[in-house]
């Protein structure tokens, strides 16, 4: 199980925020994903405000804020989904 629990916990998280973390993540970039795949094939289709780059990244850097104090034994801060 270690395998499982040292990254987290060397994060300051346990091994199920951990999941949910990294699957929120995931799921946002899989949606972004699907936004630009078909806006390449559909130019006409915009990309919602949600999805693109810039909101893209404001949403990866806030989540990166939250594991960082997460790490740093700091007060949790509340994630906007």
């Amino acid at each position: 199980m270690k395998p499982f629990t040292e990254h987290p916990q060397n994060q300051g998280i346990s091994y199920s925020e951990h999941w949910i973390f990294a699957m929120g993540i995931a799921w946002r970039l899989l949606s972004s994903v699907i936004a630009f795949a078909i806006h390449a094939l559909l130019p006409f289709i915009t990309i919602k405000r949600r999805f693109d780059l810039e909101a893209t990244a404001a949403f990866l850097l806030e989540r990166n804020r939250y594991i960082e104090s997460a790490a740093a034994g700091m007060e949790r801060i509340t994630i906007k989904a």
